[in-house]
C-alpha cells in the first residue's frame, strides 16, 4: 500500500496498489485459445461439460434428462443446414435454458458474437440480473472465460475471451449495422411484430436477425423462442392429414414462423401396443362433469391407437424414452401416401425432410417438464366454465397459450356455421312488446348518443345473467320545452346532444317506465340507466349536467356514465372511478365514470346471443324485433386487436347498447349474488324499490316501496 503524505490540501486518500505486471507469455497465453478451431462438441454435450443450473433448489450439473426434448433444438443451431431454429411451447418448459446453453455454447466452443434479444430493456435487464450473471457465477468454466476489465460484465454485454455476448431489445438500431454470427430471440410473441416508424416499418425481428447472420454464411442461425400469443386468423380452420403437424396459421408471431419450417413435433412410444403417438392435452382422459380439482386429480394420457391410460407419473419415464429413440422429434417429410393421403414423418437428419431452411418444433403442454396434467386440467376446465357462465374467454385464452403452447381459435359471429341474422331470426321468443319475461328480476335502460339521435334499449334480467331486449327505439326529437323546439312551421328539429344540453332531458322519464312482469302482479321499474359518455363533441358536458341535475333531483344513484375501453388484456372488465386526466391538458372532472373493457363484454355479448337454449347466460331476442336490430347486434367481426364493423356496416347501436346493459348489471353486482337468496332490489316483493304491484286487493305496494327507510336503504347498497 502506498501512503503520501499530507500537503496543504489536506489528507489525501489512500491509493490502491497497481495490478501485478503481465508478461507477454501471459498475454499470449492467454489469445492462443482464440486461434482455436471451434469445438466438435454439441450444444448438450458442453452443456453437460461445462453449465451448473438452479434445480430443485441447488445448482447442479446440466442434465439432459430433465427437458430431453430440448435437446434436439440445441444441437440443431450448430447446423449448417438451417439458418434458422424455432421453438413453440408452453410457459416453464425449459424454452429459456435452451437459450442459454445454445449462448454459453458459443462461449465454450465456439467464440462468435452472439446477440440476445429480449422484450424490452427493463426485461432484459431484470433477466441478466435474475438468470444469466447467476449462470456465469455459478458456472467455473463460464467465470473463467469472462472479461476482467470493468467494462466486460455490464447489462447490456459480456466480453468473454474471443467472443461478445450483447444483450438488447427489439428497436431497430440494435439489428441493423452489426454481424451476428448467432441471434437468440426470446419470448418472441410478446416483441413489437414491426419495427421501425409506423408508416414505413423496417420488418419484423425474425427477419431483421436473419439479416445479420449472413456475413457467417452457413455458420450463421437465428433461435427464435416463445409461447404463442396470437390468436387463430381462420376459426374455420381444419386439420389436413397433407399437412399433420401444421399449426392453425395465427394474426402474427411465432407460430407463422413454425409453419414456414420442418414442422417437427414431440412423440412418445405406447408401452402398450408400442406405436407413436404425440402427447397432447386434448388426449386427456378424465370425467369433465367433475369439479375443476377432481377432474384434473384423475386425468390420464388416452393412447390413440389402443386407447391404454397412462397416468402423470410416467411422463418423467415416456420423455427420457422418447430422448432414447422410443419416439422423440418427428419432422413433416417430402412425400404423401397417394393411397391415404398422410404425409410421411422423418427424423431431423433424413433427406426427405420438407425443403426449408428453418427446422421447427412444437411442444405440447402435456410434454413439458415442469407442468402437471392435474394442474392444466383444472385450469382449463375453471376458465371454460366461466367462459361458458359469462361468455368471457381471457382465462381460457391464457390456458390455451401458455400452458397448452397453441394459439387459440375463438368462434367468431359471422363464420361458417356460425350464429348469423338469420339463425337469430328463426329462434326469437315469443314475447309481449315492452313486457319482462317471467325470470325477470330488474330492468336496466342504455343509451347511446348520436349526432341527432339518441338509441335506447331497455333489457330485462334474471337472476343467472340471463338477459331479454323488451324495448328497443330512438329518440329523435327533443321536448317541448327545448329551445328551438319546433320552427315557425310548428315542425320538431332533430335531437342534437353535443349543442342543446336540455335535449338530455328526454332521457329523464325513461326511469319512470314501468314494464310488466309476464305471469306475475308486478311490473319494473329501471333500476339504472346509463348513458355513453363519448359521443358528438360537446355531448360529454352536457352529459355531465345532466348527470349533476338528476343528482339534484334525488336519481344520481340510477344514473352511469359510461366509457369504453379497448383491446383484451385489460385485466378488469367493468370499473366505477373518477377521471385520472383531462383531455387536451385539462383538469379531470369531479365524476366518476363507469369504465368497459368493450371488446371482452361484446365477446361475451355475443357469446350469449349465439346461445340459442334458454339458460343462465342467454340472451334470447323478443319476436317484434326488427331485422335491422338484428343486423346491428352482429354488426362487428372481432380482430387481434379488439372488434371492428365489418364492411359497409353504418349501425351498430344494439350491439353497444347491449355492452352498456352487461357492464352496468356486472357493477351492480351480477355475478356475485346468490340466486337463492338475492338482494331486495331483486326481488318482486314491496321491499323492492323498483317493483310496482299491479294486482288486485292492495294499495300500490310499489309505490310504498318508496318511503324513507326503503329509499335509503336502496340508495346506500347502490352508492357503496
Amino acid at each position: 500500500m502506498v501512503v503520501m503524505p499530507d500537503r496543504v490540501a489536506g489528507p489525501l486518500q489512500r491509493i490502491p496498489p497497481l495490478p501485478p505486471f503481465v508478461t507477454p507469455e501471459d498475454l499470449l497465453s492467454d489469445a492462443l485459445p482464440m486461434l482455436d478451431p471451434p469445438s466438435r462438441m454439441s450444444v448438450t454435450d458442453a452443456a453437460e461439460s461445462f453449465l451448473r443450473i438452479p434445480l430443485r433448489g441447488s445448482w447442479q450439473s446440466f442434465d439432459r434428462s430433465i427437458a430431453p426434448y430440448t435437446v434436439e433444438p440445441a444441437d440443431i443451431t450448430q447446423s449448417r443446414r438451417f439458418k434458422a431454429v424455432v421453438f413453440v411451447g408452453p410457459s416453464q418448459s425449459g424454452k429459456t435454458m435452451l437459450l442459454q446453453t445454445t449462448a454459453m455454447h458459443a462461449v465454450t466452443c465456439a467464440p462468435d458474437p452472439v446477440q440476445i434479444i429480449h422484450m424490452t430493456k427493463t426485461d432484459a435487464d431484470a433477466w441478466v440480473e435474475e438468470k444469466l450473471n447467476p449462470l456465469i457465477m455459478n458456472s467455473p468454466a463460464i467465470r473463467e472465460r469472462l472479461g476482467k476489465g470493468r467494462d466486460d460484465s455490464t447489462f447490456s454485454r459480456k466480453r468473454f475471451r474471443g467472443m461478445p455476448l450483447t444483450i438488447g431489445y427489439p428497436v431497430p438500431n440494435q439489428l441493423s449495422s452489426r454481424s451476428q454470427r448467432m441471434v437468440l430471440l426470446t419470448d418472441y410473441d410478446h416483441m413489437p411484430q414491426r419495427l421501425g416508424p409506423k408508416d414505413s416499418p423496417e420488418g419484423t425481428p425474425f427477419m431483421m436477425a436473419r439479416q445479420r447472420i449472413r456475413t457467417f454464411m452457413s455458420r450463421g442461425c437465428v433461435l427464435v423462442e416463445s409461447t404463442p400469443a396470437f390468436p387463430v386468423v381462420d376459426p374455420a380452420w381444419h386439420f389436413d392429414p397433407a399437412q399433420p403437424h401444421l399449426l392453425p396459421p395465427a394474426t402474427n408471431g411465432i407460430v407463422l414462423i413454425y409453419n414456414e419450417g420442418t414442422r417437427g413435433r414431440w412423440y412418445w412410444e405406447c408401452l402398450d401396443c408400442h406405436e407413436l403417438y404425440e402427447p397432447r392435452i386434448d388426449r386427456l382422459h378424465y370425467d369433465a362433469s367433475l369439479p375443476p380439482g377432481d377432474a384434473g386429480a384423475a386425468a390420464q394420457m388416452e393412447c390413440p391407437h389402443c386407447h391404454s391410460l397412462l397416468s402423470h407419473r410416467h411422463k418423467v419415464t415416456m420423455n427420457r424414452a422418447a430422448l432414447a429413440g422410443h419416439g422423440g422429434w418427428l419432422h413433416e417429410g417430402a412425400r404423401v401416401d397417394v393411397e391415404t393421403g398422410k404425409r410421411e414423418l422423418v427424423r431431423i437428419d433424413d433427406a426427405n425432410i420438407r425443403n426449408t431452411d428453418i427446422a421447427s418444433y412444437h411442444l405440447n403442454g402435456a410434454a413439458a417438464a415442469f407442468s402437471s396434467w392435474s394442474e392444466i386440467v383444472a385450469r382449463y376446465e375453471t376458465a371454460k366454465r366461466r367462459f361458458e357462465e359469462t361468455g368471457d374467454d381471457i382465462d381460457l385464452s391464457g390456458i390455451f397459450y401458455t400452458e397448452i403452447g397453441v394459439p387459440y381459435a375463438r368462434r367468431d359471429i359471422d363464420e361458417e356455421g356460425a350464429i348469423t341474422v338469420q339463425t337469430l331470426r328463426e329462434n326469437l321468443r315469443e314475447l309481449p312488446y315492452k313486457t319482462c319475461p317471467s325470470w325477470a328480476r330488474f330492468v336496466t335502460t342504455s343509451v347511446d348518443a348520436n349526432g341527432s339521435w339518441f338509441a335506447v334499449a331497455v333489457t330485462a334480467w334474471g337472476l343467472q345473467g340471463e338477459r331479454m331486449l323488451i324495448d328497443r327505439f330512438d329518440i329523435r326529437q327533443p321536448l317541448d320545452t327545448a329551445r328551438k323546439a319546433k320552427d315557425h312551421d310548428g315542425r320538431y328539429r332533430a335531437i342534437d346532444p353535443g349543442k342543446y344540453a336540455e335535449d338530455a332531458d328526454t332521457l329523464a322519464p325513461l326511469l319512470d317506465e314501468i314494464y310488466p312482469v309476464q305471469g306475475e302482479n308486478w311490473a319494473l321499474k329501471p333500476s339504472a340507466m346509463v348513458l355513453d359518455f363519448n359521443g358528438p363533441v360537446g355531448w360529454s358536458d352536457n352529459a355531465e349536467k345532466f348527470w349533476r341535475k338528476m343528482k339534484r333531483d334525488g336519481k344520481g344513484h340510477q344514473v352511469f356514465l359510461s366509457i369504453g375501453r379497448g383491446g383484451f388484456k385489460i385485466p378488469d372488465r367493468v370499473w366505477y372511478a373518477s377521471p385520472e386526466r383531462g383531455s387536451n391538458g385539462k383538469k379531470a372532472r369531479a365524476i366518476k365514470l363507469l369504465n368497459m373493457a368493450v371488446d371482452r363484454l361484446k365477446d361475451s355479448v355475443l357469446a350469449a346471443a349465439a346461445r340459442l337454449e334458454d339458460g343462465p347466460g342467454a340472451y334470447p331476442l323478443p319476436h317484434w324485433l326488427e331485422e335491422d336490430r338484428l343486423k346491428e347486434l352482429l354488426s362487428e367481426r372481432r380482430g387481434a386487436d379488439g372488434y371492428e364493423k365489418k364492411p359497409g356496416v353504418v349501425r351498430n347501436e344494439t350491439l353497444d347498447l347491449s355492452v352498456q346493459a352487461l357492464a352496468i348489471a356486472e357493477h351492480r353486482g351480477l355475478n356475485k349474488i346468490d340466486p337463492t337468496a338475492p338482494p331486495e332490489w331483486m326481488t318482486l316483493s314491496e321491499v323492492n324499490p323498483f317493483a310496482v304491484w299491479t294486482g288486485p286487493g292492495r294499495v300500490n305496494q310499489g309505490e310504498q316501496a318508496h318511503t324513507a327507510t326503503s329509499e335509503k336503504r336502496a340508495i346506500k347498497w347502490l352508492r357503496r
